[in-house]
């Protein structure tokens, strides 16, 4: 039993390590975001919405991210998938 209690409070503490190294990166991803240059002003949220998407982070990490709600988020990726087949359309 002592070997099992062991391995149970190592799966605990990597557990622990690994939701607070998550929000860390959440941090840092956030604060890199608003670094980026655009014409003199911060990003909207509509354009770090999308980069963020566009890199592979999912909506609820995302909303996690930003400091929203994913239902916001998931608002925002569905008006960002409407302008993209928008302009598909207007391209043809």
């Amino acid at each position: 039993m002592n070997k099992e209690n062991h391995e149970n409070q190592l799966n605990k503490e990597l557990l622990e390590a690994s939701k607070e190294t998550n929000k860390r990166l959440g941090v840092v991803a956030s604060l890199l975001l608003k670094m980026i240059p655009k014409e003199g002003s911060n990003l909207s949220l509509k354009e770090q919405v999308r980069i963020l998407d566009s890199l592979g982070v999912r909506p609820r990490d995302i909303a996690d991210i930003l400091g929203r709600t994913s239902s916001h988020i998931n608002k925002e990726l569905v008006g960002i998938r409407k302008e993209k087949i928008k302009n598909n359309e207007q391209e043809e």
